[in-house]
């Protein structure tokens, strides 16, 4: 497979683009769509008209799945709401998320079936974030039935939870004492809660939380003053849950299944199973579906014996997002999760081979400057969108990353044998405790120092 997916992207990407900044019908891009789908398959041996066909095609469906995600149904939970709040609203579904308990109260994501307004009931779909105040026992998957306010935030989330609900009291929600959702939803959550709880009785308070962010994806814990001298050393994308996760994972899973002496093509399919598993424990955010995404499409080519290089598959994760949501192409996550990557995939190689760092004979030195290439390449990669989104220029990143990286990965490493040895082994437990709080204590004192040196970082 050529490098032909990279353009995929980039037309697949244009198209979108051009949808959002046009008002162009839908059905003016479906006929369009399926005139060069013709047009492909009389040209599907012509070279290079077949190419540019086929890269206009890819255009007009960019187009098409952003037109599309606008469409909702008529039953749609947004089309029932007004812009004024003119509640309460009587709500029929289930909690479609693992609720967030504060001690104020709880919010989840709430999967909307029915909907009452005024004494008359209506089938409805869609998602509402929902948040109730002083009741702290939800859990996904159960069946309620909610009675608030229901209005539409200042600014929308992305398209995938238009409406918010807000309930002040118990008596406003009725439970129907049955569960639904997906039971491998509800493993994950179930998965995510044990882990949790380990690290909160096993780890102090910093270490817990900095532990449940890289490794569960819960970054809300982490105290304001380390996240700010941590973005200060473009150190924070550390604690976004990233390929480095799923290489573990999927590492750890091949090893077990080959203790069980399992086949070889059933363990890949375990593996595969096990890195999707995670996927949903961390919340299914862009950056994991990304690393996700890539990690099955190599283990695939591992089941058939194929190579898949890191473009196609960066490039094949791509397309998965923006097709499943064309609008996470203008969420930041999106954009840096990607842009690191593609960095390193498409930049590392031209700086790798102009540096001519192959040529050096000291083995330690060779790897010191290539570990500086890749931070390099990364760094180039995100600066622009860091500097335009967050007006925040770390050139102190190129050095942090190099100290940083390979001491959070020996964190994550043991912070998930924290958790196995929990089950198997009390008394590895205290060995990995201690040395966890180590690897805590070093990476947030080495993040510290490199935000105080000078000229460290520069706001705009």
């Amino acid at each position: 497979m050529r490098n032909i997916l990279g353009f995929f992207v980039i037309f697949f990407c244009m198209g979108i683009i051009y949808v959002y900044f046009s008002k162009v019908s839908f059905i003016v891009f479906y006929i369009i769509g399926i005139i060069l789908a013709v047009f492909c398959m009389l040209l599907i041996n012509k070279g290079l008209s077949f190419e540019i066909m086929l890269l206009a095609l890819v255009f007009t469906l960019g187009a098409l799945c952003l037109k599309n995600s606008y469409i909702t149904p008529k039953t749609y939970i947004g089309r029932y709401i007004s812009y004024h709040n003119n509640g309460p609203y009587v709500v029929k579904g289930y909690i479609n998320s693992n609720p967030v308990f504060k001690d104020t109260g709880s919010s989840f994501i709430f999967k909307i079936e029915e909907i009452g307004i005024e004494g008359k009931r209506y089938r409805s779909c869609g998602n509402i974030k929902v948040s109730v105040k002083g009741v702290n026992d939800f859990s996904y998957g159960e069946e309620l039935m909610l009675t608030g306010s229901l209005y539409r935030p200042y600014r929308f989330f992305t398209g995938k939870i238009p409406l918010l609900m807000q309930i002040r009291n118990s008596s406003s929600v009725v439970r129907l004492n049955t569960n639904k959702g997906s039971q491998f939803t509800r493993l994950a959550f179930y998965l995510k809660d044990k882990a949790a709880a380990v690290f909160l009785r096993n780890l102090s308070p910093l270490a817990s939380s900095i532990n449940r962010a890289m490794i569960l994806g819960e970054k809300k814990s982490i105290p304001a003053a380390v996240y700010d001298y941590m973005v200060k050393s473009a150190t924070v994308h550390i604690m976004v849950v990233s390929g480095f996760h799923a290489g573990v994972i999927a590492f750890i899973s091949g090893v077990f299944f080959k203790v069980l002496r399992i086949p070889r093509r059933i363990r890949y399919l375990g593996v595969i199973f096990c890195l999707i598993l995670y996927c949903f424990v961390t919340g299914v955010s862009i950056p994991v579906v990304r690393s996700t995404v890539m990690g099955v499409f190599l283990t695939l080519g591992c089941f058939i014996q194929r190579e898949i290089s890191l473009k196609n598959s960066l490039s094949l994760a791509a397309l998965f997002i923006l097709i499943i949501n064309p609008r996470d192409l203008f969420s930041v996550s999106f954009q840096l999760s990607f842009a690191s990557v593609a960095a390193i995939a498409y930049l590392y190689p031209y700086l790798k081979m102009l540096s001519r760092v192959e040529k050096l004979r000291i083995g330690f030195l060779r790897g010191f400057f290539k570990s500086c290439l890749v931070s390099f390449s990364a760094w180039l990669g995100t600066a622009g969108l860091i500097a335009y989104y967050f007006k925040i220029i770390s050139p102190v990143a190129i050095l942090a990353n190099l100290f940083i990286i390979p001491l959070a990965s020996l964190l994550i490493l043991s912070g998930l044998s924290l958790v196995i040895a929990s089950v198997f082994s009390p008394v590895l437990l205290v060995a990995f405790v201690s040395f966890n709080e180590l690897a805590v204590f070093l990476l947030l004192s080495l993040s510290r120092f490199f935000s105080g040196l000078p000229f460290a970082y520069r706001y705009l």
